[in-house]
C-alpha cells in the first residue's frame, strides 16, 4: 500500500501568500522612501577657509536697531562662554541656515541670510525655534570681529556652524541649508499659506506690487491673507518697515504658517512637495538621522506640532559695536546669552 502525502493545511498557504505580499510591499515602500531621501543633497558642509573673501556690497548692519551703548565691562562679556556645550540625548538641535542665492543651485559664495536653531525634543515632542540676529559680531579665525552672517562667506556651513557652537555653548552639529528659490517653490507646491499682516506690512507689500510690472506680487490687504511663493518670500524679507529683528519674527511665522498648511495636506501633495524641495536641501544629517526623526513626526503632530520661539541676543544682553570696515554689529554678552538658551531647549 503506497504511503499517501500528507496535505499541508490550507492555513499555510495562506499566510505564506500574506507574508509574501507584506515584504513584497516593504521592499516596494522602502525603494520608494529611500529614492527621496536621494534626492537631497548630502555635503559635509566644510570648504577651504577664505577671510579675505569679498564682501563689498554686504548689508553694512544699517537695518540694525539701536541697542545703546556698551557697558563698562563689554570686553569682558564678550569673551565666549567657558565649558563643553550642554547635552541632552532626547534632544535634537539642528542648524537651519537660510543662503541668498536666487537660483536653485547653490553656490560657496553665499551668506547665510536667515541663522535659526531649530530643538526637537523626542521625549516630550515640543518644537523650539530660535533665530540668531545676523548682526552679531562673532569671532572668525584669522580675522577681527565680523557678522556672523558673513561666516559662511568665509568657511562655509562647517565655519558658522561651529562660531554658533562656541558663541551660545549649544550641541548642534547638523545643519539643513535651503535658498530663497526654494522657499518660493515650496510655498506654492502647498498652495500657498495664511498670514496676517499689518497695515505697515500690507501697504509696503503693494508698494513693491505696484513697482513690478512683470510677474508682480499678489495684492494684499491689512489683515489675513493667503500668500503665494513669492509674496511669501517679500514678507518675509521686510525690515525697511521697522528692523532686521522684526524681519526675523516674520521668518519664524513663516515657518509656522507653512507647517500648519502641510499638516493638513494629502499624499498626492506631500509627495509632489518632496519632489520640488528635496532636491533643493542641502544637509550633513544622514540617511538614517532623518529616518529616525521622521519616526518622530507622529508624536510632534499629536502634540500640536506649534513651535515656542525666541530671538537671540535679548535685548538686556546686547548693545551697539563697530566691527571691520567701519560695520555696525551688535555686540553680545555670550555667557549670558547661552543660558538663556539652555533654559529654553533644556
Amino acid at each position: 500500500m503506497k504511503n499517501q502525502q500528507k496535505k499541508r493545511p490550507r492555513w499555510v498557504y495562506v499566510t505564506v501568500s500574506i507574508v509574501g505580499a507584506l515584504l513584497l510591499l516593504f521592499l516596494l515602500v522602502w525603494h520608494f522612501y529611500d529614492a527621496k531621501l536621494g534626492l537631497i543633497q548630502y555635503n559635509s558642509g566644510s570648504h577651504s577657509m577664505d577671510v579675505n573673501a569679498d564682501i563689498s556690497g554686504e548689508d553694512s548692519g544699517d537695518s540694525l536697531p539701536d541697542m545703546g551703548q556698551a557697558p563698562a565691562d563689554a570686553e569682558q562679556k564678550s569673551q565666549l562662554p567657558e565649558g563643553d556645550p550642554f547635552y541632552d540625548k532626547d534632544v535634537v538641535n539642528i542648524l537651519l541656515l537660510g543662503t541668498d542665492e536666487r537660483t536653485p543651485q547653490f553656490n560657496d559664495n553665499a551668506r547665510a541670510d536667515s541663522i535659526m536653531i531649530l530643538s526637537l525634543n523626542t521625549k516630550t515632542h515640543t518644537i523650539k525655534l530660535v533665530s540668531i540676529e545676523r548682526g552679531i559680531g562673532v569671532p572668525v579665525p584669522g580675522r577681527n570681529n565680523d557678522l556672523i552672517t558673513h561666516t559662511f562667506r568665509y568657511g562655509g556651513a562647517a565655519l558658522t556652524l561651529q562660531t554658533v557652537r562656541e558663541c551660545f555653548n549649544i550641541d548642534v552639529e547638523r545643519y539643513v541649508r535651503v535658498n530663497f528659490s526654494v522657499f518660493q517653490k515650496a510655498i506654492d507646491t502647498i498652495g500657498g499659506v495664511d498670514i496676517t499682516l499689518t497695515q505697515a506690512e500690507a501697504d509696503y507689500l503693494m508698494q513693491l506690487k505696484n513697482q513690478t510690472t512683470q510677474n508682480p506680487l499678489q495684492s494684499v490687504i491689512a489683515g489675513l491673507n493667503h500668500l503665494d511663493g513669492k509674496t511669501a518670500l517679500a514678507y518675509s524679507r521686510i525690515r525697511k518697515i521697522d528692523s532686521d529683528w522684526s524681519r526675523i519674527q516674520r521668518q519664524r511665522n513663516m515657518i509656522q504658517a507653512a507647517i500648519n498648511e502641510v499638516k493638513g495636506e494629502n499624499l498626492f501633495t506631500l509627495n509632489k512637495l518632496a519632489d520640488t524641495v528635496l532636491p533643493m536641501i542641502e544637509t550633513n544629517l544622514t540617511k538614517e538621522e532623518i529616518t529616525s526623526l521622521l519616526f518622530e513626526v507622529p508624536g510632534f503632530i499629536s502634540a500640536g506640532a506649534n513651535m515656542e520661539q525666541m530671538t537671540i541676543p535679548t535685548y538686556e544682553t546686547c548693545w551697539n559695536s563697530v566691527g571691520v570696515d567701519g560695520r555696525k554689529m551688535i555686540g553680545v554678552d555670550f555667557a549670558a546669552n547661552a543660558q538663556i538658551l539652555k533654559d529654553f531647549f533644556y
